[in-house]
């Protein structure tokens, strides 16, 4: 009996120990488990938010550019199960059921494809540029990454004149919130959903300050904007064509008319969708001709 009592005792004793064991086991699992979806989950934001949509098992939009320190979200919207998988192992998602989102930090420039585990003809690109700055002394602030690169591309102080603020998100016209930066003379916003060089874009001052005027008949030796109607010639003209055309400017809301500027004297304009052109005869060409600062008239309220 004494003999089977102590074998009853280790029995169980061993039994709460394998019981315990089995417990802690299943809690490190459960912590594993827990640890791969926190590594899945959208990483703190640092920089600008770049949205990809799986759609008709399609990456829309399938190549973008996204500097360091930006952030990659994926969202499932078919039916079907899919996965963001790096090719050389950056990033992977694990499966994805409609509705489910993945995001990747992009934290090393290169080029990254990836494709969909599940349908490996889904493929589409990330590009990761790195991230620049640069501090103007004359206002203080500070502009990088994309809006610095083309600031530096198109006109750089000429045409777009000095940062007057920071990066802040705004929503525009479109009642969508963007990442902009507004300059003496433009405002520089970032559209992710458009593919780059086309994913920064300029606000369109001049609708906002001054909206169309009605269309003219087409004038002989001006070029013509059917457009909108109205005609550019001269030095308005030769600027307009040297200095980014409608990228840059727009097209023309108005003719050429006389308005009395801040300074109270009256010159020469013409406005177009994203610029005011001043005719400045005071001065020496190629400074003839000047960018009304509408940044700082529309910050400023």
């Amino acid at each position: 009996m004494m003999g089977t009592s102590k074998q009853r005792a280790l029995w169980r004793t061993f039994l709460v120990g394998l019981a315990l064991l089995l417990a802690l086991g299943a809690v490190t699992g459960t912590r594993g488990v827990l640890a791969a979806r926190a590594q899945a989950s959208p990483a703190t934001a640092q920089g600008a938010q770049t949205s990809i949509a799986i759609s008709n098992f399609l990456f829309m939009p399938g190549d973008v550019t996204v500097q360091v320190g930006d952030t990659v979200t994926w969202t499932n919207n078919d039916t079907a199960p899919h996965t963001v998988d790096a090719d050389n192992g950056a990033f992977k998602s694990g499966t994805l059921n409609r509705g489910e989102r993945y995001s990747y930090q992009a934290t090393r420039p290169g080029v990254y494809t990836y494709y969909c585990q599940f349908h490996p003809y889904m493929k589409a690109t990330i590009t990761v540029v790195a991230s620049s700055s640069r501090t103007f002394a004359e206002t203080g602030q500070t502009v990088q990454g994309r809006f610095l690169a083309y600031w530096d591309a198109h006109g750089g102080l000429a045409l777009n004149g000095y940062p007057i603020s920071g990066e802040m998100m705004e929503t525009l016209e479109d009642g969508k919130p963007y990442t902009v930066q507004y300059f003496e003379r433009v405002r520089l916003e970032y559209h992710p959903e458009n593919a780059a060089p086309n994913d920064v874009l300029l606000g369109q001052f001049g609708r906002r300050i001054h909206p169309a005027d009605a269309p003219v008949a087409a004038r002989a030796g001006a070029t013509f904007f059917s457009e909108t109607g109205h005609n550019v010639d001269g030095g308005f003209l030769m600027y307009w064509q040297t200095n980014g055309g409608l990228a840059q400017f727009g097209y023309p809301l108005s003719e050429v008319l006389s308005e009395t500027l801040g300074d109270g004297k009256s010159y020469q304009v013409q406005y177009f969708e994203r610029a005011r052109f001043e005719y400045h005869p005071e001065n020496p060409a190629p400074y003839d001709i000047l960018l009304g600062q509408f940044g700082r008239q529309i910050y400023g309220h």
